[in-house]
């Protein structure tokens, strides 16, 4: 089998920080991957900035500070292109862009893709679109999706439809402030007894109140008091409870942002049978079928409209909601490696080893 390389300067973590706090798509991805990579018999190493060596489910994790030896068979950096020097002398050099792919084109960043040409392998076709012509390929560009855990796949219908509690979960830096502005102007006096609920990573004190930190800047300045009490900020949660919470909404309602590279919580909420409401950006539109599981929307009447219906109107949201768990399970976490084991090692996918 082969010995592969992984190296990432995202965040401090390791491969235990799956299973301990609230982590960012980027590192899942890369947690995930290697694990089943090692579980396959491949060497794994992933060098990161971790505290320490650690062996966590077969793959090993080091430092950066901690330069690999020469020669191994797959070099992969993620995301960043001042990686790709990292791993002396490997015999293949692959660049893993799990954030927007745009970044590449910058002209300090060009001269080293073309130094040492690696492959690209991207989540979505947003990405495809935004990796320009003039970066080198190394044969085509690899999509290979996010994969969906096994922890919210093939989840039995609901018996009835959920209240109208709405859900974001994501980054509130993420256009939070105009969806509220949204639930405000349009969908609050539509469905008076509606609550938004809000999740993601942020870094409120506990005891912190959300209006009084975020108002004018992540949160609208103004509102008033129906407004604040409808729209409800949870402290940064655990996994268990954010799938509880995507499953118990009647809707996800997310405007993005144009460096949206795949959408993790939309592909989990609607792998759940969540239906969603979401804004034509970057690679929103990939994640939601519109008019089957949820609805596109450009303009804010339009969005308000569709969030509406999905928090009234029954019919509307069993279709959805059936429609999303039929057809947006996405691809394993076993399905996931295997297609990336096959475009970082050459072979078709049904010809490495399972």
């Amino acid at each position: 089998m082969a010995s592969i390389v992984f190296a990432d300067r995202t965040g401090a973590y390791d491969g235990r920080a799956l299973e301990t706090r609230p982590i960012g798509a980027t590192e899942a991805n890369v947690i995930l991957c290697a694990r089943e990579l090692a579980r396959r018999g491949h060497d794994v190493t992933v060098h990161s900035n971790c505290e320490a060596a650690i062996i966590d489910h077969g793959v090993t994790w080091r430092p950066l500070a901690e330069r690999p030896p020469p020669g191994c068979d797959v070099f992969v950096a993620i995301q960043q292109v001042d990686l790709l020097g990292f791993a002396p002398a490997p015999s293949r050099r692959v660049i893993w862009v799990l954030w927007g792919a745009n970044q590449l084109r910058h002209y300090k960043k060009i001269g080293a893709m073309w130094r040492y040409r690696p492959k690209p392998v991207v989540m979505s076709q947003a990405q495809v679109r935004d990796y320009w012509p003039v970066l080198p390929r190394r044969g085509e560009i690899e999509v290979i999706h996010h994969p969906v855990p096994a922890d919210v796949r093939a989840v039995p219908p609901l018996e009835a439809p959920p209240p109208p509690r709405a859900i974001f979960a994501s980054n509130p830096q993420r256009n939070l402030k105009r969806l509220v502005e949204i639930w405000a102007e349009r969908i609050l006096p539509a469905v008076p007894a509606a609550v938004l609920d809000v999740y993601g990573v942020h870094h409120l004190r506990p005891g912190e109140d959300a209006w009084a930190a975020w108002a004018g800047t992540l949160l609208p300045a103004g509102m008033p008091e129906a407004v604040k009490a409808s729209v409800v900020v949870h402290p940064t949660a655990p996994r268990r409870r954010l799938l509880e919470a995507m499953r118990d909404a009647r809707a996800m309602l997310y405007l993005g942002h144009k460096c949206e590279a795949f959408c993790v919580s939309l592909a989990e909420a609607q792998a759940l049978g969540t239906p969603a409401v979401i804004a034509p950006v970057a690679a929103l539109p990939e994640r939601v079928i519109d008019g089957v599981t949820g609805f596109h929307a450009a303009e804010a009447a339009a969005f308000a409209d569709a969030a509406v219906r999905l928090l009234t109107d029954d019919e509307i949201w069993r279709r959805c909601h059936a429609a999303a768990l039929e057809r947006q399970q996405g691809i394993t976490v076993e399905e996931q490696a295997r297609l990336f084991e096959a475009a970082i090692l050459g072979a078709p996918a049904d010809a490495v080893a399972a």
